[in-house]
């Protein structure tokens, strides 16, 4: 049935006549680079599908223009991200960055994308399956490049915008910009209160963006700090008879977090005639604080993480053959370090982690037509955990990859890649709270290959492709492993699909778009809780991810914007063996229509969640060896916002 959808979707992919993209993409390269020469897939969001998204949650904005999958794991406001299917450890396979600098973090937590201003993105650069010879593990799936808006000389900007709404929610966010000839500084920030849809899920959230850049004859500098203060209430999960009651109840309504942040960044581009000479330097801590109830009794706990990296690298033009090409070679260093108390554990945790790499990347114009792409990756991790024990151990590491892309004539072109990938664990996984403890996981690695096509005309463009990922030791946390469960090393697992894209400018006022994936995940071989698994799907996996829009500007100042997303059915959590029932299809339609009263200000109506679906993008069976029932965080119903923005420019 797979092969047969295939056929017939790629069928349909090739019936379409499909706009020109000049977008410029770094994340393939770290360097600038056109995305119509780039063998990879990637989806572009620019800032204007932001402001058409209807939210100010970056997790839902990468769910309706991005194909990926988001879930809410915690109820926290920040989103779990998964390409390509991953399940519960989609955020330790999906890399997440920040002007091509790592926030993906090094726990089981998702990255912090309630931390970016949403007002201070210019595009959020998706490539699917790439980005481990360029940024090392936890790409297997692919990366999402946050791209925060660069100066320019000349311009000046400034914006307010209020907004409020459903369950008591009230935002400002601010924005200023301002640039003379060499020195341009921008500054943005938000803050965002709001009760929350269930009880105890209160919310408050501020952040802080500033930029300077310089540039000083054939260099450019930049220099940014970034502050984040957050406060959630944690809802907790509910039973399937409680959401049956009241699905805004909460059972833990002691339970809550707080987050302090801060990253700096610095660094910059010198351009040396054909070649480019650039490096990031970056420094993140943060301190998380928590409070979980039992029992009426408060138990605290703390966590201390200071990240630190340094990113030089060169891209060497010449030419051979009567052809220009170029060579990009680079290094990577990072240093992490976590520090936590918790009042279940019997001393304070630490753990660190070192990494040390080198890679280099060939890009060859074979002909006119033809580009081919060849990398590869070294990296050494050192890893330091002390809990119960002390554990040390140090890993060399290797991903590379293959690719080639191919134009052909009136618009269409053709891609091939093939690529290693690696990941190694993160502090939770590797934790051990009770003895006897068997040391740190071996490393995950994953094979993949990937075919696409790829169409461009005037007002159409769309993108299809089909992937394979074979992985080996994929790192997996086991409920049936006593006395409380641990991550573990699994056996042979695979992921392949079916990836379609489509962006129509069907008049001068009316944009179009469609997206459709078909996913696939199971265990190739093996055993899991002495279970025999091989065949059976992983959980948290849609089967089907859909997504369509339609931007309208029906009128001269005037624009509505209809964005629906669709999720499939899937496996409930902790249902390795595929014993219970699957995990309920969901869609969702958001509605948002703009108008601007003058030059100057503008106003907008936001409903989520339009249809008034109610879903739950998590669910977890209660027992893993024979499941009954399940728990699952119910996501938000129905709800309007109205928003007033002023712009100068």
């Amino acid at each position: 049935m797979f092969r047969l959808l295939s056929g017939l979707l790629a069928g349909l992919l090739a019936s379409l006549a499909v706009a020109q993209d000049d977008a410029v993409v770094i994340t393939a390269t770290r360097f600038p680079d056109s995305k119509r020469d780039l063998p990879v897939g990637v989806t572009v969001i620019t800032a204007d599908d932001i402001s058409r998204s209807g939210s100010s949650n970056l997790g839902d904005i990468l769910a309706q223009y991005g194909l990926l999958h988001i879930r809410n794991l915690s109820g926290s406001q920040n989103l779990q991200v998964d390409l390509r299917g991953f399940g519960a450890t989609g955020d330790q396979n999906t890399l997440v960055l920040l002007d091509g600098i790592r926030i993906s973090e090094n726990e089981l937590v998702p990255a912090q994308l309630s931390a970016i201003p949403v007002d201070s993105i210019e595009r959020i650069e998706i490539v699917r399956g790439g980005g481990s010879v360029q940024y090392g593990g936890g790409a297997t799936g692919g990366t999402v490049n946050i791209i925060t808006r660069r100066t320019r000389p000349g311009e000046s900007r400034a914006r307010v915008l209020a907004r409020a709404g459903g369950y008591g929610t009230g935002e400002a966010r601010a924005t200023l910009e301002r640039s003379g000839g060499s020195l341009g500084v921008a500054l943005a920030g938000s803050y965002e209160d709001t009760e929350g849809y269930r009880d105890n899920s209160h919310y408050r959230q501020g952040n802080f963006a500033g930029r300077l850049d310089a540039r000083l004859g054939t260099a450019r500098l930049y220099a940014k700090l970034a502050l984040d203060d957050q406060q959630q209430r944690l809802p907790g999960s509910l039973s399937e008879a409680e959401i049956e009651a009241d699905r805004r109840q909460s059972t833990r309504p002691g339970d809550f977090t707080q987050r302090e942040g801060v990253h700096l960044a610095f660094g910059g581009t010198q351009y040396l005639g054909r070649h480019e000479l650039s490096a990031d330097a970056s420094y993140r801590t943060k301190d998380s604080r928590f409070v979980q109830v039992f029992g009426g009794v408060a138990f605290p706990g703390d966590t201390d993480v200071d990240e630190w990296s340094l990113s030089p690298r060169v891209k060497l033009a010449f030419d051979a053959l009567g052809r220009a090409h170029e060579l990009i070679v680079g290094a990577d260093f990072q240093a992490w370090h976590y520090d936590s108390r918790s009042p279940f554990l019997v001393d304070r945790l630490s753990s660190e982690q070192s990494n040390a790499a080198v890679y280099g990347q060939l890009g060859a114009w074979l002909t006119e037509s033809t580009r081919l792409v060849l990398g590869a990756r070294r990296q050494h991790v050192g890893e330091r955990l002390q809990i119960v024990q002390r554990d040390t151990e140090g890993h060399s590491l290797e991903a590379y990859e293959a690719a080639l892309r191919q134009r052909f004539a009136r618009g269409w072109s053709a891609y091939a890649k093939y690529s290693k990938s690696f990941r190694v664990a993160t502090f939770d996984e590797n934790a051990c709270f009770a003895l006897p403890c068997s040391g740190l996981l071996e490393p995950q690695s994953g094979k993949g290959a990937e075919l696409g096509i790829e169409y461009e005309s005037r007002r159409l463009r769309a993108r299809g492709s089909i992937y394979r990922t074979d992985l080996e030791n994929e790192i997996y946390f086991s409920p049936l492993v006593p006395p409380f469960g641990a991550n573990v090393n699994l056996s042979p697992t695979r992921r392949r699909g079916l990836e379609l894209e489509a962006a129509w400018r069907a008049a001068e006022t009316i944009d179009l778009r469609a997206g459709l994936a078909l996913l696939e995940a199971k265990f190739r071989s093996g055993t899991f809780g002495g279970v025999d698994v091989s065949g059976s799907e992983i959980p948290l996996v849609p089967e089907v991810l859909a997504s369509a829009g339609i931007s309208w500007t029906y009128a001269p100042r005037s624009r509505a914007s209809l964005n629906a997303r669709y999720v499939g059915e899937q496996r409930f959590d902790n249902d390795q063996a595929n014993r219970f029932r699957k995990q309920p299809a969901y869609g969702v339609v958001d509605l948002k229509i703009e108008h601007a009263l003058s030059r100057a200000w503008q106003v907008a109506l936001e409903v989520r969640n339009l249809l008034n679906e109610r879903y739950f993008s998590y669910g977890r069976v209660n027992d893993a060896t024979a499941p009954t029932t399940f728990d699952a965080l119910p996501e938000p119903e129905r709800a309007a916002y109205l928003s007033v923005a002023w712009t100068m420019e």
